[in-house]
């Protein structure tokens, strides 16, 4: 429950500022009756979202080829992992100018005139953020269970909006670059152990070696069977005997994406 309720309270925020930007812009212009635009075009996104969620569980739960299921869980952890990834960097290195960005698409969305462009804006805006939601909560849906899984979803959810709701009306500062820092942190970590998972679904097929087979063995520590074990392998990928290509693929995925989050950008020379 709790890694779904951090991917889901995070990209939340995400659109929940994106949203109060755009609000917030819309009743500077003195234009907040576009706002029902703006409601229009994250409906949709909120709708494809949910309707993708729904079919990749029909597929699983009708589908009984074997290996199909493990197959499409390994591919949809390491989809996961990539979107995940992605969308986390290129966050950080584009939150300074997030606003800006999007006041400048406001501004040519209400001069076209169109109700299709400003819907469309908020439409791309919240669509990105949802498909990484629904690709993260599906393929981890299996190990967190079903109802875990939608308490986690709402509580994250219910929350972010509750930010939003607050970012809007202007009542608090909130220390929204803590917040995603923090947040970014620990969806890395679950990154991480998300991709040694869907690596261990191809390995039970096969088609990736182990090369060794247990790296160490900490049974008797913490059961991976165990409700701390469970809880850590659900959250953080915690095996209890992991191979050596696990073990590799968590270590330099943390290394190489802590490294990417946390560089600075480097300044261009002026010609």
């Amino acid at each position: 429950m709790f890694n779904v309720f951090v991917i889901a309270l995070r990209e939340g925020v995400e659109v929940a500022v994106i949203l109060a930007i755009i609000f917030s812009y819309l009743k500077q212009l003195g234009q907040l009756k576009e706002g029902k635009k703006v409601w229009l075009g994250t409906g949709a996104a909120v709708l494809i979202s949910v309707l993708i969620a729904v079919g990749i569980f029909i597929v699983f739960g009708n589908i009984e080829i074997e290996g199909f299921q493990a197959a499409l869980e390994g591919s949809l952890k390491i989809l996961a992992v990539i979107m995940l990834t992605w969308m986390t960097i290129w966050m950080k290195h584009q939150s300074s100018d997030l606003s800006g960005t999007l006041k400048e698409q406001i501004k040519l969305a209400l001069g076209s005139g169109s109700v299709w462009t400003l819907a469309l804006l908020a439409f791309i805006s919240v669509i990105r953020e949802g498909i990484e939601t629904v690709l993260f909560i599906v393929s981890t849906a299996k190990e967190t269970g079903a109802a875990a899984t939608i308490g986690g979803a709402i509580i994250g959810l219910g929350l972010a909006a509750v930010l939003g709701l607050i970012l809007y009306r202007g009542t608090h500062h909130l220390p929204l670059k803590a917040f995603f820092t923090s947040m970014s942190v620990l969806l890395i970590v679950i990154g991480a152990g998300l991709l040694s998972g869907g690596i261990h679904e191809f390995q039970e097929m096969h088609l990736i070696p182990e090369v060794v087979e247990s790296v160490w063995n900490t049974h008797f520590f913490i059961d991976e069977q165990s409700t701390l074990g469970g809880l850590l392998k659900a959250v953080f990928g915690y095996r209890e005997s992991p191979n050596l290509v696990m073990v590799a693929a968590y270590c330099l995925y943390l290394i190489a994406t802590f490294y990417a989050y946390f560089r600075k950008p480097t300044k261009q020379g002026v010609s």
